[in-house]
């Protein structure tokens, strides 16, 4: 049998969920229940790893869906930063996802709603992987082999601490899937329109994996076209006009903000520091339960959470099994190769230092760098997504190769029975265990403990409790996270205030608010805020310490010498003060 992958096979059928899926099912979702464990135990008031980013996207989750019960934009919240409004697209959200889980977020609350866009998009990985392997080679051991590589990698995991939209990879599979069958010698509507839907999906759920997935995508559509010798302008003009409609529509929402000039492209300093360095691909992730500590110990990783790039050497082995046998082993170790070669940034760097500081030898992804719209994305080493997607697709061919048996006419199936179909004998249910098995053993996720117990601060509550509709400035703030707090507090008070979406493009009213704060507290500065007709000042008392700013002896002192300021109150951690 010269392959065990059906070449050009695109029907209706052998994608869908199927009866014999069920076990499949069950086991991904017992997989991506263990990628969110630390939570499981408190899902409304949970999130993984420390205060961060993560607390900015259960605020996205939180406006998403209550927008879209009240007939409000999803993409711009009017109560902060009145008139303009917040826009959320001034980062990278996957609002697709929060759209699809609202109902819960409606029921449960936006941390709720959070973790279970965590937890679909882990499952959506997982199975998205899994048909598309089942669809190739018609074995179920295949896909699941595949799906578990692509849903349990440790980058995943890794960015689950914060990073809903890096954690979103299930478009990925499908955007390539899609690719590859609109690039057939005759595709069919259903086949572009495919493509259109699966871009469209992957830059609703991620605009980095859009950026990610037309560059890579370029590589594999000619590597695919050189391997299958498709006639380039009789086949090639109707893919790209199917990825172009599904990319517009994805990025319309930040056309739009692109539009207001919110958008500061990055410098090449602050994305040089996120290369990853070739043996970021190799080395066992540090989050794993049995040796994770060994290899932190051995090799500590500061910037782990962006360059965990482990492709699993399991995953690796089977790879190397099915090259004999995958008629697309060209376009996708070659697609896979190329991602690589990008995920290693603008220089090559060993241990996050580069190799030649000062004479470096530029990579493929500097010269990206000067492109518009490239210029806007900051780590470079995501792009290793698709290297490990490809390494986790020729995994389950590998693994199907292993662990098929053939009918008469030489077809690999799976006999249509229920689980894994027909496996009655064990010369072939052994293989099969031993195989996921190792699969599992070897990205299992663990050492993932840290957790945020987010609910309202004392402050959101007794803003709650105020009547009438009026504005709120937060005095000061100095970081992401204290901006994300706040946030978070409008899903509670609804009240107006002043925030920013992403602290690399802040927004005018914000920038404003700021210059306006200069000096506070001052006769001043008190005259400049009250032109914005804000009612309440609250200060952050614990920012006061002296070094991010005054000491809170020293504001209490200035508070009383400024004669149009008031001290109403003291909850919590945060003073209110208002202008008399």
């Amino acid at each position: 049998m010269a392959s065990i992958v059906n070449r050009y096979a695109w029907t209706q059928t052998t994608w869908r969920i199927q009866p014999g899926d069920w076990a499949v099912l069950a086991m991904l979702a017992c997989g991506a229940l263990a990628m969110m464990y630390p939570v499981l135990a408190a899902p409304s008031s949970r999130i993984i790893g420390w205060p961060g980013d993560n607390v900015q996207y259960v605020y996205a989750a939180g406006w998403i869906a209550e927008a879209l019960r009240t007939g409000a934009s999803p993409f711009v919240d009017p109560r902060i930063n009145a008139p303009d409004g917040l826009a959320l697209t001034a980062t990278d959200v996957p609002y697709i996802g929060y759209i699809a889980v609202a109902p819960l977020t409606w029921l449960f609350g936006p941390v709720f709603g959070y973790n279970a866009q965590l937890a679909l998009a882990h499952f959506l990985s997982g199975l998205c992987a899994y048909l598309w392997i089942r669809h190739l080679t018609n074995s179920r051991i295949g896909g699941l082999a595949a799906g578990l590589a692509f849903m349990l990698a440790p980058f995943r995991l890794a960015h689950s601490y914060g990073h809903p939209q890096i954690v979103s990879t299930y478009p990925l599979p499908l955007f390539f899937w899609a690719l590859d069958a609109s690039l057939q010698p005759l595709p069919n509507r259903k086949a572009l329109a495919g493509l259109a839907g699966a871009t469209l999906l992957l830059g609703a759920a991620s605009q980095y994996y859009l950026v990610i997935g037309l560059i890579c995508g370029v590589v594999y559509a000619l590597l695919t076209l050189a391997t299958r010798r498709v006639r380039l302008l009789s086949r090639v003009w109707l893919a790209v006009a199917a990825v172009l409609i599904g990319a517009l529509l994805a990025a319309a929402p930040y056309l739009m903000t692109a539009r207001d000039g919110i958008y500061t492209p990055y410098s090449l300093e602050s994305t040089r520091m996120w290369s990853a360095s070739p043996m970021n691909f190799v080395a066992p992730s540090h989050l794993h339960p049995l040796w994770g500590a060994f290899i932190e110990q051995r090799r500590p990783e500061t910037l782990w959470v962006e360059k965990t790039l482990y492709v699993g050497i399991v995953s690796g082995i089977l790879a190397l099994v099915a090259l004999r046998h995958c008629d697309r082993r060209w376009a996708w170790t070659g697609t896979a190769f190329v991602a690589a070669i990008l995920a290693l940034g603008t220089d090559l760097h060993m241990g996050n230092v580069p190799l030649h500081p000062d004479t470096p030898v530029w990579l493929p992804a500097y010269y990206l760098h000067q492109l518009p719209g490239t210029n806007l994305m900051r780590v470079w080493a995501r792009f290793g997504m698709v290297t490990i997607l490809f390494v986790a697709l020729l995994a389950g061919v590998g693994a199907a190769r292993l662990t098929h048996r053939n009918d008469a006419s030489g077809r690999l199936y799976n006999g249509g029975g229920v689980g894994f179909g027909s496996l009655t004998k064990i010369r072939t249910v052994v293989p099969a265990v031993v195989i996921i098995g190792l699969v599992v053993l070897d990205l299992l996720p663990g050492r993932i403990n840290e957790y945020t117990v987010l609910t309202p601060r004392p402050i959101d509550r007794w803003l709650a409790q105020q009547p009438g509709d009026f504005a709120v400035g937060f005095v000061p703030v100095i970081d992401a996270t204290t901006n994300y707090y706040i946030l978070f507090g409008t899903l509670t008070h609804g009240k107006r205030t002043i925030a920013f979406m992403h602290q690399a493009h802040i927004p005018p009213v914000f920038q404003d608010f700021n210059e306006r704060s200069s000096g506070f507290p001052d006769s001043a500065s008190a005259q400049r805020l009250r032109e914005l007709g804000i009612r309440y000042l609250l200060l952050e008392k614990p920012i006061f310490d002296g070094t991010r700013a005054f000491r809170w002896s020293v504001v209490e002192q200035r508070l009383a010498e400024t004669p149009e300021l008031r001290v109403v109150q003291e909850v919590g951690d945060v003073v209110v003060v208002e202008f008399r």
